[in-house]
């Protein structure tokens, strides 16, 4: 033994000596770094988006099922790329970039949805609870991406920065906490697709549509804005002048082959009549009218507030109607396909409901039959235009039952200006303006045309709602109009 192992201690007495050995000392704690510090920060912030996207996923899921798996997959790649960044999954500069640029194209979708809106959609109003998740996730991809790229020192950091990053972890999962319980929270705001993360109360209040008197859910200019870009597809404005001159020179050969009334005016008088009128008529195609003595029977304007059914008779025989419609829609893929089974063309293609194919023996038959209505809408002037909705006619002073609840638009157009069986111009048209081209006011039925719109087809749903008098994904961007 050598003196470090032994100590020897006499005790004057010949005690033996005791023997004594020394004890390594104890390892040095371990400190964090400035990267591990932005490594558990975007973990921590990937688990609060996770958090708030496997919230709302089932919102979306019983709304539109391709929303809902978005967020069900963004939430699940998040979470996976939260614990692979926290327990350094290897390879850990891969995971880093992937979770930098999940989170950073995730963040982008929501920034769309916001600003320019998604092809065929309006931009969507921000909600706390998208808010929240999108800060996360820019935090998410600033930290990682700031980690893989070596952008930190390697200086050590001391126990108060520990500290510090587990009262944020715990602030922000309060905060989130407080994003995805509406009481809380305040629910999310959700528009019409996309990336939105939530339901608060004007989003509940403008999901649907409304029955009879068609009741809107927005009003104003504002409202009114809104609703013409959207049925304008967001198109610039030249653009939109190129639409509206392909419209106008349409309309003016249907003038032309049609109206008796001008065959004997001379040729640059009725070249004149026809311009000036298919350019207002066009130009107003649009508007939002009111039907005469103020009486709302006209098709509203926008989105229409749901009115839920609770009796489960009644939800099984609406939803046997809908199949019922549903047969009709691979007969007429086509406006030929219309033509060849009865149906004629009754307007040009406008904004928001398409071109109207009509068969009258189905309008004079007095019988609502869900899988045989009465009009067709088109996506254009063209025989190979693609079927975008169904219509229902029926002839009487009173809407008919149609489908089962209070949730069928019923509406009617009473001095719409007509040459022959095509409506050439809107109720708002001059009578002295639509007698110009040789046309009349009014359908010409003893009784009111009562119109219902059905927006089912695949591809083609309305997001203003399933009866809506207008679907603004039929659009100026979606036509074929000027393509075939």
């Amino acid at each position: 033994m050598t003196s470090s192992d032994v100590s020897e201690s006499s005790t004057g007495e010949g005690e033996p000596a005791v023997e004594t050995t020394s004890r390594p000392a104890p390892p040095a704690p371990t400190r964090q770094t400035v990267p591990d510090v932005a490594r558990t920060v975007a973990a921590i912030a990937m688990l609060g988006a996770a958090v708030i996207h496997f919230a709302f996923a089932p919102d979306h899921l019983s709304e539109e099922t391709s929303h809902g798996v978005f967020f069900l997959v963004v939430g699940w790649a998040q979470l996976i790329g939260a614990a692979a960044l926290a327990f350094r999954w290897r390879p850990l500069r891969g995971w880093l970039l992937g979770s930098a640029a999940l989170n950073a194209g995730v963040a982008a979708v929501w920034l769309v949805t916001r600003t320019a809106g998604l092809p065929g959609e309006e931009p969507e109003a921000v909600g706390f609870p998208d808010a929240l998740a999108s800060a996360l996730e820019v935090t998410a991809t600033v930290c990682a991406l700031a980690v893989a790229l070596e952008w930190l020192t390697e200086r050590r950091v001391g126990r108060p920065a520990g500290v510090v990053t587990g009262l944020s972890a715990v602030a922000m999962m309060a905060v989130v906490t407080a994003s995805v319980v509406p009481s809380l929270g305040g629910g999310h705001g959700h528009g019409e697709g996309g990336h939105d993360d939530g339901h608060g109360a004007e989003g509940e209040a403008a999901a649907g549509h409304a029955h009879g008197d068609g009741a809107e859910a927005a009003t104003g200019d504002a409202w009114e804005e809104q609703r013409r870009a959207a049925l304008a597809g967001y198109a610039s404005d030249d653009e939109v002048d190129a639409a509206y001159a392909l419209n106008e020179e349409y309309l003016a050969e249907q003038i032309r082959n049609r109206s008796r009334g001008l065959r004997n005016v001379p040729e640059a008088e009725r070249e004149q009549r026809i311009s000036d009128f298919v350019a207002w008529s066009v130009r107003h195609a649009l508007d939002a009218e009111e039907a005469p003595d103020g009486q709302a029977t006209m098709h509203s304007h926008g989105v229409q507030v749901w009115q839920p059914l609770t009796d489960a008779a009644e939800l099984t025989e609406l939803q046997a109607q809908l199949q019922a419609a549903g047969t009709v829609m691979p007969t007429v893929p086509t406006a030929a396909d219309a033509v060849a089974k009865g149906y004629m063309q009754v307007t040009p293609w406008v904004p928001g409901i398409g071109a109207h194919y009509l068969n009258i023996d189905l309008l004079q038959d007095d019988v609502f039959d869900p899988a045989q209505p009465e009009m067709l809408l088109y996506n254009g002037n063209a025989p190979t235009s693609e079927l975008v909705g169904l219509s229902y006619g029926w002839l009487g002073e009173e809407p008919p039952e149609g489908f089962v609840g209070p949730n069928d638009e019923w509406h009617v157009h009473p001095q719409l200006c007509i040459i022959g069986v095509l409506v050439v111009g809107p109720d708002s048209t001059p009578e002295d303006m639509c007698e110009s081209v040789g046309g009349h006011k009014g359908m010409g039925f003893d009784h009111p045309m009562w119109m219902g719109h059905l927006w089912q087809v695949p591809g083609w749903e309305s997001p203003w709602g399933l009866f809506s008098g207008e679907n603004p994904v039929i659009n100026l961007a979606t036509t074929d109009v000027g393509r075939t």
